[in-house]
């Protein structure tokens, strides 16, 4: 079982997604936190396999705050959540080292799945 921490500083869209998650059967335990700080302070203890980064946080935005997450938990992938259709952005934070872009919704939890564990 994968462990995933997701940055979502809106609780309906986190609970959703998680929700989404289940319902897809994603062999992922998800730990929610809703700002960069306190993901940051998890990371080291957590060893976590994923992080699930909403671009707009109190405590962080867009392409910076990608760089600071990527800093962070070096090795491991990145997807962003986005409620936004923004391709610069996608293009941009997949050339920055993001796994994916993800728009956040129905479709969210398949598109995760998919680019975290691809099928052999």
């Amino acid at each position: 079982m994968k462990r995933v921490l997701l940055v979502e500083d809106h609780d309906p869209d986190a609970l959703l997604l998680m929700e989404l998650l289940e319902l897809a059967a994603a062999p992922w335990e998800v730990k929610h936190v809703k700002t960069f700080r306190e993901a940051a302070l998890r990371w080291p203890e957590g060893q976590f396999d994923a992080l699930l980064l909403d671009l707009d946080i109190p405590d962080g935005f867009g392409l910076e705050l990608l760089a600071r997450a990527l800093q962070v938990v070096q090795d491991v992938p990145v997807l962003v959540l986005s409620g936004l259709i923004n391709p610069e952005v996608a293009v941009r934070a997949v050339q920055l080292g993001a796994r994916g872009y993800v728009l956040k919704g129905f479709g969210a939890a398949e598109q995760l799945v998919e680019l975290l564990d691809p099928s052999p």
